[in-house]
């Protein structure tokens, strides 16, 4: 792919790919959040943060890594160890809040 769009092309598609999911993510998340305001159910509002915590956080931390590391000077171990286990564990927190969603009594 990268001899077919070049190293701008390829970056501006994964950009466009990454800003869909997260609107995509956020739409998701917003109607459980209306879930848990109408109903004002608790479940509801952990599926909401957990939903925010899978599919929202980690493309944010991915952007700002990004856009901002090479200025604050991320190093490589940072891209290929750290943020990915960041990434991982916010989404583990999330997973863990759907869980609790589902098994609390509400």
């Amino acid at each position: 792919m990268n001899d077919l769009l070049g190293p701008a092309g390829a970056y501006l598609l994964l950009l466009a790919v990454t800003l869909l999911a997260m609107a995509m993510g956020f739409l998701i998340v917003f109607q459980a959040y209306r879930g848990y305001r109408r109903a004002e159910s608790r479940p509801m509002l952990y599926l909401a943060a957990g939903l925010a915590l899978v599919t929202i956080a980690p493309f944010v931390l991915s952007l700002a890594a990004a856009s901002v590391g090479d200025a604050v000077g991320f190093t490589p171990f940072t891209y290929t160890y750290t943020l990915p286990i960041v990434s991982r564990l916010i989404e583990v927190v999330g997973l863990a809040c759907i869980l609790y969603s589902l098994y609390m009594r509400g």
